[in-house]
């Protein structure tokens, strides 16, 4: 589920509004670092913004001055890393020249990563959407291999995060995998088939799978089952279709227990329908509007549980320096990308870590798709370091250790 640090909001009306925000002056991150003032760092995170109103695009564009800055800094007990925003601007010209520039933009911040010490560059999903993996990027860089950062993609984190969000939901509420009827949506994006390869892979298997695909798939939905059957399992497997142009769940869906899915393709889901004791795994936030459904029936009939799976919880305190103020109108915009930072001092999103496996971790970088061993590489890698679940955000007022264990009492696999 959202929380409020990463929702979309307004820009203030009044100029004065903007003037009063606490912030650093540009670039004063990076600067502390390039000239030594304090430690570089061990990883980054590139990350560019989805389409922003103009009025908000202004006001970023007027901070970052049309260059790469250094957001935040997380100190965690695998490293240090930092989030570079790309200074994209809203347009809506020829795609091959806006990819052109994306490439640029990003080896541009490659380049100061390299120069902040950073031994791995993770690349957000959407500027590896842009960019064939990343694997543009990398066939942009015009620097000897051993002297740059290895780049990498977030993917295999974010799988790994959500099978660790997984089990430990599942141990939370007193819930047997095997007694679980799993349901997936997989689509253009492959993070939702990893996950499942991943889960198959690692975790006892589940009782069935339903499977259901977007209309026009380039991909057909039957090489992943083929997959699914060599890699052994046995239980009951149904294939599905989106309806309604893509947009609408079939019926065969709501039967299931457990769902796996990006929020993009969550969307059809009729919130009245879902099964009472239903677990939902956000492979990524969902937004506001489609937020409030999910959070209003687990508020008043507090029968579901819809955790999102990219963030983790460390085991030791986390420390963060952002370039805004918490909750300042600029730091708003930039949590509504995908880095969203150490939600509290124990909580952060996986996106943070995907560098900082690769760099501190012995984890292989990845560039487009994903493997599962590699997936599961990095899943054993984070567990090792201390990195569990965590729990669902269920509104200000409401407690999700109380909440949890009520669920659990309502909605456990009985023997």
């Amino acid at each position: 589920m959202l929380h409020p640090q990463t929702m979309h909001t307004q820009v203030p009306s009044s100029p004065m509004q903007s003037r009063q925000q606490k912030l650093l002056p540009p670039h004063v991150l990076l600067e502390s670092i390039l000239t030594k003032k304090e430690a570089p760092l061990n990883a980054v995170v590139l990350q560019c913004l989805p389409l922003l109103q103009e009025e908000e695009a202004s006001l970023l564009q007027a901070w970052h001055q049309g260059r790469p800055a250094l957001t935040s800094i997380v100190t965690t007990q695998l490293g240090r890393v930092g989030t570079i925003l790309l200074p994209l601007e809203n347009s809506h010209g020829e795609e091959q020249q806006q990819q052109h520039k994306v490439i640029q933009q990003a080896c541009q911040a490659v380049a100061l990563a390299r120069a902040c010490g950073a031994r791995s560059v993770a690349l957000s999903a959407r500027l590896a959407s842009q960019t064939n993996g990343g694997k543009l990027i990398q066939e942009s860089q015009y620097v000897r291999a051993g002297h740059r950062p290895r780049l990498t993609t977030t993917d295999a984190t974010t799988s790994a995060a959500a099978l660790l969000n997984l089990e430990w939901v599942l141990a939370r509420v007193a819930r047997d995998l095997c007694r679980e009827r799993v349901a997936v949506v997989v689509g253009p994006d492959p993070l939702a088939s990893t996950c499942l390869r991943l889960l198959l892979a690692t975790l006892p298997h589940p009782a069935s799978l339903t499977l259901c695909a977007l209309p026009d798939q380039d991909t057909p939905v039957e090489e992943l089952v083929a997959e699914l059957q060599a890699s052994g399992f046995q239980g009951e497997m149904a294939l599905c279709e989106m309806q309604g142009g893509g947009e609408e769940v079939p019926d065969v869906m709501y039967e299931a227990t457990l769902f796996f899915g990006t929020s993009s393709l969550l969307d059809g889901l009729d919130m009245t329908r879902l099964r009472a004791g239903t677990l939902l795994f956000m492979l990524a936030g969902l937004s506001p509007l489609v937020s409030e459904p999910f959070l209003a029936r687990m508020c008043t009939q507090e029968d579901i549980l819809a955790p999102r799976a990219d963030e983790l919880t460390s085991s030791t305190p986390m420390q963060e320096r952002r370039a805004f103020e918490k909750g300042s109108m600029l730091d708003l915009l930039v949590q509504t990308g995908e880095g969203g930072g150490v939600l509290t001092p124990y909580q952060i999103h996986s996106s943070l870590l995907a560098g900082l496996a690769v760099a501190t971790l012995d984890v292989p970088s990845t560039l487009g798709q994903i493997d599962t061993k590699t997936a599961q590489g990095h899943y054993f890698a984070l567990r090792r370091a201390g990195f569990r679940g965590t729990a669902p955000y269920l509104g200000m007022q409401t407690s999700a250790s109380t909440y949890l264990t009520q669920f659990c009492a309502r909605f456990r696999t009985r023997s």
